[in-house]
């Protein structure tokens, strides 16, 4: 869901949480219905109504397409000539890189991120690494390892591998 979407779903359920309480405060009677029948009747003719209602309605249909759209793709799908399709879920291979980049010395606390470009990858390694180890050659270990793993046992190209090391800091 994107942050659009986010934005109008805190709306919209501000609106009907909105809603509820007037049902409920009219319900209990703590406001006289005349009352609130006397704001009712003030309504039509009113353009600032009809824009609100019309903004909640787009709110809703806007909510009712993001719920049925597919959304973005969470697997990679390999189309091998003669064996048919493979798919390999995003989260795997996260999990498959976080794995091998600890084995890297001197790197622990790695998390991947992979983001899918057609045939091609682009991940994204947050990682630590211990005190004393040189991070320009580790970088570039790491780098040639996720791109040689990727493509041996996936078979797809690693087309850039950012590694961001947020603590220096021995293994606990």
């Amino acid at each position: 869901m994107s942050i659009i979407d986010r934005i109008i779903l805190t709306l919209y359920t501000c609106s009907l949480g909105v809603a509820a309480v007037l049902i409920m405060i009219v319900s209990l009677n703590l406001v006289p219905l005349d009352e609130f029948v006397a704001f009712a009747s003030r309504i039509p003719g009113r353009w600032e109504y009809t824009v609100g209602g019309a903004v909640l309605f787009m709110m809703s249909l806007r909510l009712l397409v993001a719920g049925w759209s597919r959304g973005s793709s969470s697997s990679l799908t390999i189309d091998t000539e003669h064996e048919g399709q493979i798919h390999v879920s995003q989260r795997a291979m996260e999990d498959y890189i976080a794995s091998f980049t600890n084995d890297v010395y001197g790197v622990h606390g790695a998390k991947a991120k992979v983001k899918m470009n057609g045939q091609q990858i682009e991940v994204r390694i947050n990682a630590s690494i211990e005190p004393g180890i040189n991070i320009p050659d580790t970088t570039e270990e790491v780098r040639r390892t996720v791109k040689k793993n990727i493509l041996t046992v996936i078979g797809v190209e690693v087309s850039d591998v950012e590694l961001y090391f947020k603590h220096i800091k021995a293994k606990e």
